[in-house]
């Protein structure tokens, strides 16, 4: 079974890198990015292949991702 890539950006500069993790499966890169990213997006990679990017939205009563496939 391969690891899960989490790519976060926090909204970094341009010239910065996201941060990159590993996780054991897709639950837990989603555990991961939903404690690590304050504001922005993650990417959930399997190798080479981007398997979604994941949006986070808050606002003052609840917090919510949306999820682009591939």
């Amino acid at each position: 079974m391969h690891r899960i890539q989490l790519s976060i950006d926090n909204g970094t500069d341009a010239g910065e890198e996201p941060l990159r993790m590993e996780a054991c499966d897709a639950a837990a890169a989603l555990l991961v990015a939903d404690i690590n990213v304050q504001s922005g997006s993650a990417e959930l990679w399997d190798g080479n292949r981007r398997l979604a990017r994941l949006i986070k939205h808050s606002g003052p009563h609840a917090t919510f991702w949306e999820i682009e496939p591939g």
